[in-house]
């Protein structure tokens, strides 16, 4: 029943802008450095990344790491940011993504403060899409944890890194859809959607993607999960489509009853 996606959080002032590209950045200040394959770094990342460590991953390398990470995010330097994690190709995709398929024209990351490993954030963002501007804003965390080759304090990479309902072999996503939107309503003619009827969630994106492109509709444009296998996740509604009526033999007051009886319990 916690399927359906919750809707986008308006917020945001935007730290620093950097040329054309409206992204937010830090200062990052050090001597280049190394990854774990050996590679050159970017002056910004060796700051945090000089020396090989032992141990357990201490607080004060924790929250330079996080910082570091988080402003070439926002910066849109996806070979920076990557180099600051322990999954450098799936980092630098995610984040070259971030800007170039999910279409964030601007960003903001905040840092929050560190708890042992963990360091919570906000992200402030805006979407563009064909000259439509939406903000899109949530909160997250990463961990750092130590390199086990180089002994560096890295990110631990994972999908939630980029969005915390993104799970593995998943990606955000912007754009028009491959299918209209449906609104699905019951037996009366009363619609059934994600929002009053949370546990229909998946199911009425199973619906739109067996037959939205079939009853009709324009699919608009969304900002959207996209699984590896099963229904995208519709985040947030850019342009609204035309939906089409996909009739159900469901009844609603039925299935806000059952919602009701399920929702006692764990």
């Amino acid at each position: 029943m916690n399927g359906a996606a919750k809707g986008a959080i308006i917020g945001g002032v935007f730290l620093a802008m950097v040329g054309g590209t409206g992204y937010g950045v830090y200062a990052l200040v050090g001597d280049a450095g190394q990854d774990e394959g050996g590679r050159r770094k970017a002056d910004g990342a060796a700051s945090v990344q000089a020396g090989k460590g032992s141990g357990p991953v201490t607080e004060k390398e924790t929250a330079a790491t996080a910082k570091a990470f988080l402003a070439a995010w926002a910066a849109g330097d996806a070979s920076t940011a990557a180099e600051l994690t322990n999954n450098t190709a799936a980092a630098r995709t995610a984040v070259t993504d971030f800007r170039a398929k999910a279409h964030v024209s601007k960003a903001v990351i905040t840092p929050g403060t560190p708890k042992g490993t963990s360091v919570p954030y906000k992200v402030e963002a805006e979407i563009t899409y064909e000259g439509v501007t939406k903000p899109l804003a949530y909160d997250s965390q990463l961990t750092v944890v130590r390199g086990l080759t180089s002994g560096k304090p890295l990110v631990d990479w994972q999908e939630s890194v980029l969005h915390p309902q993104l799970q593995k072999g998943e990606a955000l996503r912007a754009g028009a859809p491959a299918t209209p939107p449906v609104k699905a309503v019951d037996r009366a003619g009363q619609e059934l959607s994600a929002e009053k009827y949370p546990s229909l969630g998946p199911v009425l994106e199973e619906l739109r993607t067996t037959y939205g492109a079939k009853a009709g509709g324009n699919p608009g444009a969304e900002v959207w999960i996209e699984p590896a296998v099963g229904p995208r996740r519709t985040l947030l509604t850019l342009v609204e489509g035309e939906p089409s009526t996909l009739k159900t033999y469901l009844d609603a007051g039925v299935q806000a009853a059952a919602e009701q009886a399920v929702a006692k319990y764990p």
